[in-house]
């Protein structure tokens, strides 16, 4: 069975849609939706730190799925009713969950489309990241760890190691000028002399993680030229990916591939797609 052909989309050319961020995404996103989607970008500079920031000033209140849907509606609240388009992005950081040793990133893209009625959020998990931290007591331990973090070009945060003014910190800190004062100022008001610092992962001071929200972005705006077959709404896409199951003559049947669910983010319906094709519809509204 031959599979279904993707009917792409025009209805996002000549749009603008609204960023709503902090620290200059539309750098990594505001290509991908001009050469797939034909649409321009502007950003609304909204305090998206209210919501929870990486240099540990606030706590993130709920996922990353639903921070940058927040971040969306922060800019709706601002903007009014004639805004039709918004996007938002959310990065996590830790231990990657499969590579023992590595670091990784989860990004979230989130999508609200109020003149066709849906929301729509694509999020990747990327070993691609300078992502670390320790405490330093010297600045030869600091400078081993900034080469390491590819500082200048990646910037950096410091902090008293042990302090009560948790007021005190460094953000931002690109450049070896700024590096050494800062070391020494936060080692001076330490019990212990000496210094935590860490990967600043803000992406205005992060070009790894730019590198990785604009290749999400490069999805997202991919999966929003396909429109639903049933009912013509952009976003179609995978929703999720299934074993495929060969019975053969062993009870319970040997996994020899995967098969693919597209859905709609508007009607709900899905195609369970295979290596060979469509295998099934149905509708489920989510």
């Amino acid at each position: 069975m031959e599979t279904r052909p993707l009917k792409l989309c025009r209805v996002y050319e000549g749009s603008c849609i609204v960023l709503s961020t902090k620290h200059a995404k539309s750098g990594a996103l505001s290509a991908p939706f001009w050469n797939t989607l034909k649409a321009s970008m502007i950003e609304c500079p909204v305090d998206t730190d209210l919501l929870g920031s990486f240099p540990s000033t606030g706590s993130r209140a709920g996922n990353a799925i639903e921070c940058a849907r927040r971040k969306c509606q922060m800019s709706l609240r601002r903007l009014g009713e004639k805004v039709k388009f918004v996007l938002a992005s959310e990065g996590s950081f830790g231990p990657h969950p499969f590579l023992a040793g590595r670091a990784s990133d989860f990004e979230v893209l989130y999508f609200i489309d109020r003149q066709h009625g849906f929301q729509l959020h694509l999020s990747c998990l990327s070993a691609k990241t300078n992502f670390s931290m320790r405490a330093v007591g010297s600045m030869e331990e600091l400078r081993e760890f900034a080469a390491k973090a590819l500082f200048p070009a990646h910037g950096l945060i410091l902090r008293p190691n042990r302090s009560v003014d948790s007021n005190l910190v460094f953000k931002g800190v690109d450049s070896a000028g700024a590096l050494e004062p800062a070391f020494r100022e936060c080692v001076k008001h330490s019990a212990d002399r000496m210094a935590w610092v860490e990967t600043d992962m803000r992406a205005i001071f992060n070009p790894t993680r730019m590198e990785v929200i604009a290749e999400l972005g490069c999805k997202l705006a991919e999966r929003l030229a396909v429109l639903c077959p049933k009912c013509r709404t952009p976003g179609w896409g995978r929703v999720q990916l299934l074993p495929e199951m060969d019975g053969g003559e062993c009870a319970g049947g040997v996994e020899v591939g995967s098969a693919e669910v597209h859905g709609c983010a508007k009607c709900g319906h899905e195609e369970r797609m295979g290596t060979g094709g469509l295998v099934e519809g149905r509708a489920r509204i989510w």
